[in-house]
C-alpha cells in the first residue's frame, strides 16, 4: 500500500525538488525559490548542508513561507551562511530575525544550540552525517527535525514523518491515529528500498498532497488518493495499527 500510494502522488504532483535552498534561488537547475525539481545531488557544500538545518528548525509548527520568511531575514540582515555568523548574533537579535516563523525565542536558542553543533571540529565541514541520537540530544530538536537533517541535508535514507504524513495514512485506513512516530516510519522503510531520492520526493509529495487536498477541511473531489483508495486497500482494513517495530536506525 506504501509503495502504491507514491507512484499515485509523483502522477499528480509531479517532482518537487527539495530541500528548498534559498540561497541558489534563480540560480541553474533552481526555480525563484530554491526549488531543484529532479536534482538530487544537493546539498553539495557544508554552508548548504548548514542552510537545510538551519531551515528545518525554522519550518517546526509553522508553514515554509514563514519559515521562508524568516530565512531570508538572516542571510539579508546578519549574512548568516556558517554557523559562526549565528553565533556572532545574539539571542535577542535572532529572535527578531526569526519572528516570522513563531515561537521565535525558542527557534533562537535552538538555533545557537544547532550552531555549536555544526561549529565544533568535528562537525565544521559536515564531512559526514552526524548521528540521530547526537541530532536528538540537542535542545530543541526532535525526531521530525533530526530526519529531516538527515534526509535533506546529508542524503540519509530515513523517512521523515510529519503531521501531514498522519493525517493521510489515517484517512485512507493505513493506521489508527495512536501509533508513534517510529512505528508509522517502519511503515516506509519495511515497504520501500532504502534509498534517499525516493525518501526525499515521497515526503515533499505528501507535503504537495496535503496542502492541494488533505487539508484540515479535505478537498476530496477529484482526489487521486480516493479514487484509487480501494485498490490501494483491497483487504486492509480501516484504523488497523500495524505492529510495533524495535529495530534501531541512525
Amino acid at each position: 500500500m506504501i509503495a502504491q500510494l507514491y507512484p499515485l502522488l509523483l502522477g499528480a504532483y509531479g517532482p518537487q525538488g527539495w530541500w528548498p535552498l534559498t540561497s541558489m534561488a534563480g540560480r541553474r537547475g533552481f526555480d525563484s525559490r530554491g526549488y531543484h525539481p529532479g536534482g538530487f545531488s544537493f546539498p553539495l557544500a557544508p554552508g548548504q548542508r548548514f542552510e537545510i538545518a538551519v531551515g528545518a528548525v525554522l519550518t517546526q509548527n509553522t508553514s515554509w513561507g514563514n519559515a521562508e520568511k524568516a530565512l531570508a531575514a538572516l542571510f539579508s540582515a546578519s549574512e548568516v551562511r556558517a554557523p559562526r555568523d549565528l553565533l556572532a548574533c545574539s539571542v535577542e537579535r535572532l529572535a527578531g530575525l526569526v519572528r516570522s516563523s513563531g515561537y521565535h525565542n525558542q527557534k533562537a536558542r535552538t538555533l545557537r544550540v544547532l550552531s555549536e553543533f555544526f561549529q565544533a571540529p568535528a562537525n565544521l565541514r559536515a564531512s559526514s552525517p552526524p548521528a540521530r541520537d547526537e541530532l536528538l540530544s540537542l535542545r530543541g530538536i526532535g525526531e521530525e527535525t533530526a530526519d529531516s537533517i538527515l534526509l535533506y541535508a546529508f542524503s540519509q535514507p530515513v523517512f521523515v514523518v510529519d503531521a501531514y504524513t498522519r493525517r493521510l495514512l489515517q484517512r485512507i485506513g493505513a493506521i489508527g491515529g495512536r501509533e508513534s512516530y517510529r512505528e508509522i516510519q517502519a511503515l516506509f522503510h519495511d515497504a520501500l528500498p532504502q534509498e534517499h531520492e525516493l525518501f526525499n520526493e515521497y515526503h515533499a509529495l505528501i507535503v504537495a498532497h496535503a496542502k492541494a487536498r488533505c487539508r484540515a477541511q479535505p478537498a476530496c473531489e477529484g482526489c487521486p488518493v480516493l479514487r484509487c483508495r480501494a485498490r490501494l486497500l483491497p483487504h486492509h482494513p480501516a484504523r488497523r495499527p500495524p505492529q510495533t517495530h524495535t529495530r534501531s536506525r541512525t
